[in-house]
């Protein structure tokens, strides 16, 4: 929640003191004083009254844009993050469904020893995520994940591109499928599956569901989500 352009790098002590009021002492990392109450610099992450986005109403934003630094804190966690992206659906079962998917939660972002294999080889390093960053990194979370997806996607993802298009879903499955409608919904930002279709375990399984919702995830918030275990 910092108010500093250059929080976290080595440029952060020199910006607040440039900042800081005239005569009075620079702050710096530890405790400091307002007026009679002592306050932990690092509270500033974990109490919205410190945000620059706080006024007396409250929050004004819609959705917090700090939700990463304040989970660096410990202060929020997976739930939260759930619920700031998709708790404005009207869907009763669709909401009722991620309440299972984050009370089950263990901290595991793959589904599998081989799709976490897979992305990581695909995603360090390689110049393909690097202007659409977090939209590539999204897709290629989904199209790892499944056996059979990936067995029909992994020709098609190219040094300047995923080419979905190219994918053929000749005799594919239904998991497969939902997965796939998932990518181009990212991909395209046209809704390719439908809240009540998420809704409903006969149509997409668990593991599935949470492959699709994690992917939403990481297109919003990029792979620095994967950090956070509770």
């Amino acid at each position: 929640m910092s108010r500093y352009f250059m929080y976290g790098t080595s440029l952060q002590e020199s910006e607040q003191m440039m900042m800081s009021v005239p005569n009075f002492l620079p702050r710096t990392k530890g405790m400091f004083i307002m007026g009679q109450k002592t306050i932990d610099e690092k509270e500033e992450f974990k109490r919205c009254i410190y945000c620059s986005e706080y006024s007396k109403g409250g929050c004004q934003t819609a959705h917090c844009p700090y939700l990463l630094d304040r989970a660096d804190f410990g202060q929020i966690g997976y739930a939260d993050f759930i619920k700031d992206s998709f708790w404005d659906s009207d869907d009763f079962f669709f909401k009722k469904r991620l309440r299972g998917l984050f009370r089950s939660f263990t901290g595991e972002w793959f589904m599998s020893s081989y799709h976490k294999d897979r992305y990581l080889c695909l995603a360090q390093g390689s110049a393909l995520f690097q202007s659409t960053k977090k939209q590539n990194l999204a897709l290629l979370y989904l199209l790892t994940a499944n056996e059979q997806l990936w067995d029909r996607a992994k020709d098609h993802i190219y040094p300047n591109k995923i080419a979905l298009s190219e994918i053929s879903l000749t005799g594919i499955n239904t998991t497969c499928y939902a997965l796939f409608q998932a990518a181009k919904t990212i991909a395209g930002g046209k809704l390719y599956i439908e809240e009540n279709e998420l809704a409903d375990k006969n149509l997409i399984g668990e593991i599935a569901f949470k492959t699709i919702i994690q992917s939403f995830l990481i297109a919003r918030y990029g792979d620095e989500i994967m950090t956070v275990k509770q």
